[in-house]
């Protein structure tokens, strides 16, 4: 089982220097990292996979570009943007093109460790919001004909269900499941995406009494779950 907390880096950037810094910094919180040497390769990366935070190069030719793309985006748009400028005036363009720090080059390891130390929570809160816990419950569901369905997994944000009658996409969705005995999960969500394997994404939207409190805590707990399976045996 993977870590939910564990973080996952990208750096656009072709500099030996600016590599070696970043990665060294990454490496201290156990996080991954994914090295892209060109703006082209990053919008690539990032339509792949969710990430949560990137070190963005100015040097890069189309480096903004790729910062607004990011933001512009779906998955990665409340991803942390580090951007590594070479001279002052460059600070309020990346500002202006989703840059949440500003990194002056040459970088240094500990600055770098400092700034992801700053945005940890930051970036830690954005992972919990989308991380999926797999699961396999009942849930019930209602867009105006109610129906039987499977959960496969669950986040604060969103959850995946397999459905015998398929779903409309956009469509508004009333749900309702038990995680444990006594802790009815019941809201009101959309329908994000189908495909025509009888699967459906729902976003969770709204929350009926103490549903989203419920919910929070359980995640929380198959957090704790995970992290110590991780923990290496001394």
């Amino acid at each position: 089982m993977s870590n939910p907390l564990e973080l996952e880096f990208v750096l656009v950037s072709s500099d030996y220097a600016t590599m070696n810094a970043v990665s060294g910094a990454v490496k201290k919180y156990g996080a991954k990292f994914i090295l892209v040497p060109t703006a082209e390769a990053a919008r690539d990366c990032m339509n792949r996979r969710k990430i949560d935070g990137v070190f963005v190069d100015l040097e890069v030719p189309g480096a903004l570009g790729v910062m607004e793309s990011i933001r512009k985006g779906t998955s990665n748009a409340k991803a942390v943007i580090f951007a590594c400028v070479l001279r002052a005036r460059e600070y309020t363009d990346a500002l202006s093109a989703g840059a949440n720090f500003l990194l002056r080059k040459p970088l240094n390891e500990d600055s770098i460790a400092l700034h992801i130390t700053i945005a940890k929570e930051l970036l830690e809160r954005e992972r919990r919001r989308y991380f999926r816990h797999a699961v396999n419950l009942p849930v019930t569901l209602n867009d105006g004909e109610g129906q039987h369905a499977r959960m496969t997994n669950v986040s604060e944000g969103g959850m995946a269900v397999r459905t015998a009658k398929t779903l409309k996409h956009t469509s508004m969705i009333d749900f309702a499941f038990d995680l444990t005995p006594g802790a009815s999960v019941i809201g009101r969500g959309q329908v994000a995406w189908t495909n025509t394997e009888g699967m459906a994404g729902i976003i969770l939207q709204t929350f009926r009494g103490a549903g989203r409190e419920d919910l929070e805590v359980w995640l929380r707990a198959q957090e704790q779950l995970a992290i110590k399976k991780n923990v290496p045996e001394g």
